[in-house]
């Protein structure tokens, strides 16, 4: 349950709680308190009315005691006919007092009456039963808000401020190497530690690549750097044939070549992993096509490889960085001729439209990779399948990141007869007007 919906329920439950204590201290306790003090006072009035009427019993002077009655004890004292009417009435009643009164017969003028008296209850007041019964519920509320408040902070510390204390020694002990666990709550605390977890190994998983990649660096610049420090010694003899030395000298340029290939495509990868911004620009698979052709087809056909495209939707678009997906071809038509199985190279690039996108794939009758493990490490930066451990260098995983940067996905296979079939599938532009 989310943070949003579980703090006001909160809330309302620790609210609810106390609506719910209060509610029944009043219930059981407090109205039986206000009733028994309502009619204690009813009786302490009945038996003052009752001692005054008996006192009263054939006096002359009725009305001069009742007024000093009334005036003493601060009552409202009628005397009433059988009708009702109001014979004789001493103090003021106020219009905003609860009452209490109490009635007793009493000879007034020679006739049995009735007498009543009505005892004022102000709010004011301080001995009466409202005040009390307020000042009551004040003193329960605090009770109440004593018990409620400190146990509402102990489960907010335990389930929301103790997680995220938690997850901040996490935090500082993954500076020390810990890793943090995942944790099953459903809330944002949860989903926050999970992300944690997420990135963490997202930061492990690109140390361990940064690290094959600087490994692969070193050893991919060492190997060409110690023949060329080997040859070196040898030019320095001055005994020396001179058609070795010419020899030597190619080879260390050759080195020196391939020194400087891997630095530029080094760079190039960076260039690329940052996601530099892409340019995009709409584009139909039949003129991307035409520029394939254009870029390769003489280049290879001098170099005695076969070039062949096949185009089963010309008409379909394109939203993409073309000069990047020309390297993506370019680089794949290179590792195509690196693979070489001996038989005179044959590369073809074919496209077609499926499921909202264009699917590409270029074959090459190479050496193909061993097993289907492997097909999954071949983007990896510096992979290579020679165990001898050859030069490899970034130029699939450039691919990668130039079609994954596009939203596409890129693949391979090993073809039944033979060599290797990468598949590039690349969104179509749905905005263009040709797209099949």
């Amino acid at each position: 349950m989310s943070l949003k919906i579980k703090l006001p329920f909160f809330v309302f439950a620790m609210l609810l709680i106390n609506i719910l204590m209060l509610g029944g201290y009043f219930r059981f306790f407090l109205s039986n308190q206000i009733s028994e003090d309502n009619n204690k006072a009813q009786q302490e009035l009945q038996e003052k009315t009752d001692h005054i009427a008996s006192e009263l019993k054939n006096r002359p002077d009725v009305e001069q005691q009742l007024k000093d009655f009334a005036d003493s004890q601060h009552f409202v004292v009628e005397i009433v006919d059988e009708n009702g009417k109001v014979l004789f009435k001493e103090g003021t009643q106020s219009d905003s007092s609860v009452d209490h009164w109490a009635s007793s017969l009493l000879v007034y003028n020679g006739k049995v009456r009735m007498m009543r008296v009505i005892e004022p209850v102000q709010l004011s007041y301080s001995k009466i039963s409202a005040y009390e019964s307020a000042r009551s519920l004040l003193s329960a509320e605090s009770v109440i808000l004593c018990l409620i408040l400190p146990l509402s902070g102990v489960i907010f510390y335990f389930y929301y401020v103790r997680p995220i204390l938690s997850l901040q020694k996490k935090m500082e002990h993954y500076r020390s190497g810990i890793r943090p666990g995942r944790s099953a709550r459903l809330d944002e605390i949860g989903h926050l530690q999970n992300r944690f977890a997420d990135l963490t190994d997202e930061i492990e998983e690109e140390k361990e690549k940064q690290n094959r990649i600087i490994a692969s660096i070193s050893h991919d610049i060492k190997t060409p750097l110690t023949s060329v420090m080997g040859y070196t010694e040898q030019l320095k003899k001055k005994s020396l044939p001179p058609k070795k030395h010419e020899h030597y000298v190619d080879i260390i340029y050759q080195k020196a070549v391939a020194i400087k290939t891997l630095i530029e495509e080094f760079d190039e990868y960076l260039s690329f992993h940052v996601q530099s911004s892409l340019k995009r620009q709409s584009i139909t698979v039949d003129k991307l096509v035409l520029l394939l052709k254009a870029d390769y087809e003489e280049e290879l056909k001098e170099s005695g490889a076969a070039f062949s495209v096949h185009n089963n939707c010309p008409k379909s678009a394109l939203l993409i960085d073309i000069p990047k997906m020309r390297r993506v071809f370019g680089n794949l038509i290179d590792n195509s001729l690196k693979h070489q199985s001996g038989q005179p190279p044959q590369i073809s690039v074919s496209c077609m439209y499926k499921k909202n996108a264009v699917l590409f794939s270029v074959e090459d009758n190479g050496t193909g990779v061993p097993n289907a493990e492997e097909l999954k490490k071949i983007f990896d930066p510096f992979y290579t399948s020679d165990t001898a451990r050859t030069f490899a260098g970034l130029g699939l995983s450039i691919c990668r990141e130039i079609v994954e940067a596009h939203g596409g996905q890129i693949w391979a296979e090993n073809r039944p007869s033979g060599g290797l079939c990468i598949f590039i599938s690349l969104p179509a532009d749905s905005l263009a007007k040709n797209v099949q």
